[in-house]
């Protein structure tokens, strides 16, 4: 039983912190596009505009758990 709990604590953790990742690099260029940048652990970023499928479903995603609270 405290295997699961603590189990159930960390993946609560990952999430809790791709949310607030996710906020921070969620912002808006120059042009008022939405982009999200994302920060890998080698490092390397890599920006995704709204407009392109990976940004839409990344923006999309970081939406609702931002509407969730999490």
């Amino acid at each position: 039983m405290g295997r699961r709990v603590l189990g159930r604590l960390l993946l609560l953790g990952a999430i809790a912190g791709a949310v607030l990742a996710l906020r921070k690099y969620l912002g808006r260029d120059e042009n008022g596009e939405e982009v999200a940048e994302v920060t890998f652990e080698d490092g390397s970023t890599r920006a995704l505009a709204a407009g392109s499928a990976e940004g839409r479903e990344l923006s999309g995603v970081a939406r609702k758990l931002v509407e969730l609270g999490l």
